[in-house]
């Protein structure tokens, strides 16, 4: 599996460069992508894998909600912006993603997303200047991890189980 940190980089370079507002803004287009993203992975696999992958797909719906409606309070009227920058926790693993053969691979995936999207909103949370805004993302880093931790338990199971299965 190779990551481009490069673009890694970028994106963390375009995001400092970020006001509160196209912060929410961008941290709702990476939830909504990220939902998109479990929903995908859900319907490759079975069982306890899919219902999982369906949880966090979910979650990141709530999460998306969650960060519109602070944007409704900070910037009533206005809307966010669509941003055609992709999330910096699914896009260096998008297109591993789209290959993986097998249920580790994909727990893996999800894992390395996880990951990254902890490390992102704990990044945002400094970059912000808005006290509720720094606190959402870091209730939303904590989540992240609640997730990697859960992601981790299934992916050991399935380690041990030796399910090799193809996704």
């Amino acid at each position: 599996m190779a990551i481009d940190v490069d673009i890694i980089q970028d994106v963390e370079t375009f995001l400092k460069n970020l006001n509160g507002y196209e912060l929410l803004s961008y941290a709702i287009c990476n939830e909504e992508c990220g939902a998109e993203t479990y929903e995908w992975l859900a319907d490759h696999v079975e069982g306890a894998l899919a219902a999982e992958f369906m949880t966090l797909a979910r979650e990141r719906r709530k999460h998306a909600e969650q960060i519109r409606g602070l944007f409704k309070d900070l910037y009533p009227g206005m809307e966010p912006l669509k941003f055609n920058a992709p999330p910096l926790d699914t896009l260096p693993v998008c297109r591993e993603m789209l290959k993986v053969g097998s249920v580790e691979e994909a727990i893996g995936m999800a894992l390395l997303s996880e990951m990254i999207g902890r490390d992102v909103y704990r990044k945002l949370k400094r970059l912000t200047g808005e006290e509720k805004v720094a606190e959402l993302f870091g209730k939303l880093a904590e989540i992240k991890e609640d997730a990697y931790e859960r992601l981790l338990t299934l992916y050991n199971a399935a380690v041990e189980a030796g399910a090799a299965r193809q996704v």
